[in-house]
This record gives C-alpha cells, sequence and structure tokens, in this order.
C-alpha cells in the first residue's frame, strides 16, 4: 500500500465494516471478507505490520478447504482487496493540501483518506440502495439480510459470500419485502438483479469510466441506476476515486453550521463556497471532517498521541 496508510482508519471510515460479508475484529486489527473463488465461499483475512498507525505492509490470507487454494486465487483475493481499500487512489495531493488545514492536518499521520469499498460494485450500489432514506441502523439490517443469499462457508454456514444478482432474484421480492424488510427499495434492487444478468447494469465497465471518465460522466451513469438518487451518487463516486461533488443535506447543514457559523444556521449555498476552495478533493475534506468526531477516529487520534506521532 503506497503511504501513508492505516488498514484501521481505512476500514472504518464508513459502515461498510459493519455490513456483510465485510467484518472488522478490533481486537485483532483484522479485516475479514467472504468472497466467492470458484464457485466455493472463502474467507479472505486482511492485516497490516509493522507501525499500527503508518506501516504499509499488508497481509492479505486466503481460508478455504484444504488444498484448495493456489497461486491464482491468492493474486485474485489481493487483487479484490486492493480495490476495497482503493489501493491505487493517489491522495499525495489531498494529503499535502490538509496540512494547514487545522483539524485535518492529522489524517496523514494516522494515515487515514481513504474510503472502504465492496470489492464489486454490484454489491456497493445494493447496499448504498438499502441505506437510502432509513437509519443506518435498519440499513445494517437490511444489508446483512441481503447477504444470507449467498453462498455460505461449508465449515461456518452463517458466512456468506454477497450474492448474485441471479441469487437475490431466486429470493425475489417476497424474501426482500418480508424478510429483509426493503420496502420501496426491494423494487429498485429487483431491477438492478435483472439489468445485470441481461448486461444493461455492467460493473466492470463503470468501474472503466471512473478510470478514465470525467465525475460527471460517472455521476451521469451512477444517477441512470435506479434508486440511486443524488446523495448515494456521490456517495458511490468516493467509492470509484471521484470527489469532486459532494452532497448537501440536512445533516451537512447542520455540521457545517455548528462547526463553522456557532450554531447559526447556514443556506446551501454557503456550505458549498466553504469546500470549493478543496477542489477535487472537497467531498473527501467534508467527509473527513465529521469522521474525526466519530469515537472510532478519535480513538485513532489518541492512539496516535500515545506513540508521540502526534503533539497536544
Amino acid at each position: 500500500m503506497p503511504k501513508p496508510f492505516s488498514l484501521r482508519a481505512t476500514v472504518l471510515s464508513h459502515g461498510w465494516h459493519e455490513c456483510a460479508p465485510i467484518s472488522w475484529c478490533e481486537g485483532g486489527a483484522c479485516l475479514q471478507v467472504i468472497e466467492r473463488m470458484n464457485g466455493e465461499a472463502v474467507r479472505v483475512s486482511v492485516t497490516q505490520s509493522g507501525n499500527s498507525i503508518t506501516g504499509s505492509r499488508v497481509r492479505v490470507v486466503v481460508e478455504a478447504e484444504a488444498d484448495a487454494v493456489d497461486d491464482e486465487m491468492v493474486a485474485d483475493a489481493r487483487e479484490r482487496v486492493a480495490r476495497m481499500l482503493q489501493r491505487d487512489s493517489d491522495l499525495s495531493e489531498f494529503h499535502t493540501m490538509v496540512v494547514d488545514h487545522p483539524r485535518l492536518t492529522v489524517l496523514p499521520t494516522i494515515g487515514a483518506g481513504r474510503l472502504l469499498r465492496s470489492a464489486s460494485m454490484f454489491e456497493n450500489v445494493v447496499k448504498a440502495i438499502c441505506a437510502t432514506n432509513v437509519n443506518w441502523t435498519q440499513a445494517v439490517k437490511m444489508i446483512n439480510r441481503v447477504a444470507q443469499l449467498g453462498v455460505g462457508m461449508r465449515e461456518f454456514r452463517n458466512l456468506t459470500t454477497w450474492p448474485t444478482p441471479r441469487e437475490i432474484l431466486k429470493a425475489g421480492e417476497k424474501y426482500l419485502v418480508d424478510v429483509a424488510r426493503l420496502g420501496y427499495r426491494a423494487d429498485s434492487i429487483l431491477t438492478l438483479c435483472r439489468q445485470a444478468v441481461d448486461g444493461t447494469f455492467c460493473e466492470s465497465a463503470i468501474e472503466e469510466l471512473a478510470r478514465t471518465g470525467s465525475t460527471e460522466e460517472v455521476y451521469a451513469r451512477l444517477t441512470e441506476i435506479r434508486g440511486v438518487g443524488p446523495a448515494s451518487a456521490h456517495f458511490l463516486l468516493g467509492l470509484l476515486g471521484h470527489y469532486e461533488h459532494m452532497s448537501v443535506d440536512s445533516w451537512t447543514i447542520r455540521f457545517v453550521s455548528d462547526t463553522y457559523y456557532g450554531g447559526k444556521v447556514v443556506s446551501e449555498k454557503r456550505v458549498r463556497e466553504i469546500y470549493e476552495r478543496f477542489g477535487r478533493y472537497k467531498q473527501l475534506f467534508w467527509w473527513f471532517e465529521q469522521w474525526l468526531d466519530w469515537g472510532t477516529a478519535r480513538s485513532i487520534v489518541s492512539e496516535a498521541k500515545e506513540k508521540g506521532l502526534l503533539k497536544g
């Protein structure tokens, strides 16, 4: 991984680590994900060696049936982990920009700045739809119920891969509504699954567009997906390495009002003016400003201070 990088800060950058098939073991500082390889469910574990804050050596271990793991499977797992951790996103300019920021100056030292994602964009999109217009606790429950439709590990049937579009379609609307409790979101997800099966939705094409196209082009493609509105599209842009756009909602306005104006309510226009100076990294500036108020972030900063990496 390029420096600065912290596995812990990246995994805990937002809530995907609470959503199957991804999990985080705080005590072991280990990221785990159940992936489908050669038709089987395998467990991929990721740890970081060296300095727990800024070390850059990442170890990937694949756990499967005896003698089932080969070099090709390990290489595939490493590539998937690289996508999850956004290894190829060059954040050197962003880390240079935050040095003079009153709050974000700590980010390079603690190895923060990357956003965790799922290796599959199909999985990311379904999860984003589940998280629309609902509190996070309920979103996690929805997502984890959908995840149960995947293939389970032979030794641990409760550990499942993310389901394929066909597996979700097989479960059908009744499961998504009555068991997963997706409500109106079920229709959007079933539509997405049908489009994935017939090729209308192609996650590799979206990944390629993210690498070669403009932010506006990627945003336009994401908002074509049923159930993906502006807020979800802006979030997904960040998972694709595009940080030029940011969504402004009631929470954003409240945060800016409290942080910059002593609680005085400001307009959406004023919010956008504040972050406009951060150019193509405005989403990261906004996200990590509020992230630093989270208990997980405060713990990471506190640990860095105890190690003498940060002053104060």
